[in-house]
């Protein structure tokens, strides 16, 4: 049998395997806690690209939303501006006929400016005006104000090609009451800007291929 001290000594140990058991699950309770602590750290970090991410993608969505308006409106512009030019299609612009020179009917002075003067009844026939007027304001860069010119819708799309394709030759060193006459197409404004920002381009092929009278088809929103 154990005497009186072996047995104290045996339950000292005893005591003692349980208090190394006590540090160990201390040693695993404070291991587990400092993962946790890992763990929130890394779903807070998560946490936080999921936000980055978000909104990157909310900022990516209102961009492409924007870009879908702006190219919706672009096209809502163009589709406008060739109605614009469609509602032009039978229409010329005469360009530095004298104030007044038109009287009360300026549609009658277009029509007889056209058989007599340019002489174009011969080739064209009888050409029939729907009606003509002159704009109301009409200033130049310079601010130096010109004759207005005048605007004339034709009846007849053909009446209108004929008029425009041989007026330059017979105009050509024909003044009207000492005003050299021009004749040109009528367009929307946004037709008429890009067409004006063509022109150097224009002239810049003619000079490099030495070719004067060839024509270059300019730009319209026209089909």
């Amino acid at each position: 049998m154990l005497g009186v001290s072996d047995a104290i000594l045996v339950d000292i140990q005893r005591r003692l395997e349980k208090l190394n058991l006590l540090d160990k699950i201390d040693e695993r309770l404070i291991k587990m806690e400092d993962d946790m602590g890992t763990i929130k750290q890394k779903v807070l970090e998560l946490e936080g690209g999921l936000n980055s991410v978000n909104s990157e993608v909310a900022d990516l969505k209102e961009s492409i939303e924007k870009k879908e308006e702006k190219a919706h409106l672009q096209l809502l512009e163009e589709e406008v501006e060739d109605l614009r030019n469609r509602s032009r299609r039978n229409n010329l612009v005469f360009y530095n006929i004298p104030e007044k020179a038109e009287g009360q009917n300026c549609a009658e002075f277009i029509q007889n400016f056209i058989a007599s003067h340019v002489a174009l009844e011969t080739l064209c026939g009888q050409v029939e005006i729907e009606h003509a007027h002159r704009i109301p304001t009409y200033v130049t860069k310079h601010n130096m104000r010109k004759p207005r010119p005048i605007h004339v819708a034709f009846l007849r799309y053909t009446d209108k090609v004929k008029v425009l394709a041989n007026a330059a030759a017979r105009l050509m060193g024909n003044p009207y009451n000492g005003n050299i006459i021009g004749i040109g197409a009528h367009f929307a404004k946004k037709t008429q800007d890009l067409r004006k920002a063509l022109l150097p381009l224009k002239k810049h092929l003619q000079k490099k291929l030495g070719a004067k009278r060839k024509k270059f088809l300019l730009p319209t929103l026209l089909s």
